[in-house]
């Protein structure tokens, strides 16, 4: 696609600005489809998850950036994580709390 926005530029049909913003959108495109989709947790599934990695509520809590009165409502189905705890639980999920070691 990108070739074919290039190709248009050297007919003088789209400008260098065009240009760039056809391989922006191409970048993030391509960036959207690398980076995995957030999908809804049930509480069992976060406790369960929590017990494989040996994570305590309160060391969950403190990896979300929570409180551990959140993280036990989750378990318990009160509530639903949502945005970016959602996001960091999936992350969890997939790859471990060592993905939160610096």
């Amino acid at each position: 696609m990108i070739e074919d926005a290039e190709e248009l530029r050297g007919l003088g049909l789209l400008s260098d600005e065009d240009v760039s913003q056809i391989a922006t959108r191409i970048s993030a495109s391509e960036y959207r489809k690398r980076v995995a989709a957030v999908h809804d947790m049930t509480g069992l599934e976060i406790k369960l998850m929590r017990k494989q990695y040996g994570l305590s509520q309160a060391l969950l809590a403190y990896t979300l950036g929570m409180t551990v009165d959140s993280v036990s409502k989750w378990e318990r189905g009160e509530i639903k994580p949502s945005g970016p705890a959602l996001r960091i639980l999936n992350t969890l999920a997939a790859k471990g709390p060592d993905a939160f070691v610096v």
